[in-house]
């Protein structure tokens, strides 16, 4: 359960510079270099770590990493070289490592430990730096009360509280804090857009750690089948516009929610925080997509960038997962059984377990 400790953003590429891994105890920064001959220089003053490395060029970059010992990372390139700024959560030690084949410097943060008392008797025992918290999902199951959502083979509303239950169970098992949006069948407004608002609200949470909305698919001429996952963006293709507006509310709602939400990305995205975010949603709906067409043999559709309601306010990892289609003659049927359903919660479970072990950590 390595993965456990993972509670940064989850990084994006493996050439990353740097690459970031959230291990217990230890943050480890990678600094992958193109040759034996490049030079860096690095200062501590209070909270703030400062490398510079000489003659090298990287991409201006800012990470939120919210470990123990490091808050984000800032790489600023400058004229000769290539500035990065560690800020500190609090007072660290830095062990650092250059290795060769492939040149890398690797840099190890650990909370500086509490020195020894000069007398066992007259001063308590030093204490222990504080586990970090368990991961947070929250695990929003679409509509509920008023809202069926599609109504085919199955009712959307019905299937994925299941599935969101199953999936909370399989998570806890593996030491995941998990929260649902709904745990009964029940609408958390009576207004669409005050409903949807009151979900996205709460992936907008420090507290939280990945979103994922759980829904399930249907097409006009019911001869559709597979697994789609969206995550937040200006959606292109005419039938992901469709099927967001779907999402949105449909009808006219739908579509003025969408323009709404259409005005939200474009002022967000342009942010470099939005815009890292966006990726590793991006990786998360790949991922699961993946993982749960693998545990289901439905077939992967693919990811995609949807104007989508409920995820504009994520500062999370955040994706809508279309399960299946409900109105396919086959997959409606088969969303209506109990080991389908949890073969879909194991898939969810997973692409989880995947993300955040191979996300979080670098080697």
């Amino acid at each position: 359960m390595r993965w456990l400790w993972s509670l940064c953003f989850l990084w994006s590429l493996a050439l990353a510079f740097p690459r970031v891994g959230v291990h217990e105890g230890f943050t480890r920064l990678v600094f992958d270099l193109p040759s034996a001959g490049v030079a860096y220089r690095l200062d501590q003053e209070g909270g703030l770590l400062t490398l510079f490395f000489s003659g090298l060029r990287a991409e201006a970059r800012d990470l939120l990493v919210n470990s123990p010992e490091v808050a984000s990372v800032q790489v600023v390139p400058e004229k000769g070289g290539v500035r990065v700024l560690v800020r500190l959560k609090a007072l660290v030690e830095v062990k650092a490592q250059r290795y060769a084949d492939p040149e890398r410097l690797v840099l190890d943060l650990s909370l500086k430990k509490a020195k020894d008392p000069p007398s066992p008797s007259s001063s308590p025992p030093a204490r222990r730096a504080p586990k970090p918290p368990k991961p947070v999902v929250l695990l929003d199951p679409g509509h509920g009360g008023i809202d069926p959502g599609m109504v085919g083979y199955v009712v959307e509303k019905e299937v994925v509280l299941d599935v969101a239950h199953r999936l909370k169970r399989l998570l806890e098992a593996e030491g995941i804090e998990v929260r649902l949006t709904r745990d009964r069948d029940a609408h958390l407004s009576p207004d669409k857009r005050e409903d949807l608002s009151r979900r996205a609200a709460m992936a907008d949470s420090s507290r939280v750690n990945l979103f994922i909305s759980i829904h399930v698919n249907a097409f006009p001429t019911r001869t559709v089948r597979g697994v789609e996952v969206y995550f937040f963006g200006r959606a292109q293709d005419p039938r992901v516009v469709a099927q967001v507006i779907r999402e949105n509310g449909g009808g006219e709602l739908g579509k003025r929610l969408t323009e709404e939400t259409k005005s939200v990305a474009e002022r967000i995205l342009s942010d470099i925080v939005a815009q890292a975010n966006q990726r590793y949603s991006q990786r998360l709906a790949e991922t699961l997509g993946r993982k749960l067409s693998q545990a289901t043999g439905s077939p992967y559709r693919g990811s995609f960038p949807g104007d989508l309601f409920v995820l504009r306010y994520a500062k999370v990892p955040a994706v809508l997962v279309e399960i299946g289609f409900g109105d396919h003659p086959a997959e409606g049927r088969r969303l209506r059984e109990a080991s389908y359903r949890e073969k879909v919660a194991q898939g969810l479970l997973s692409g989880i377990l995947s993300f955040l072990a191979n996300g979080a950590f670098a080697r």
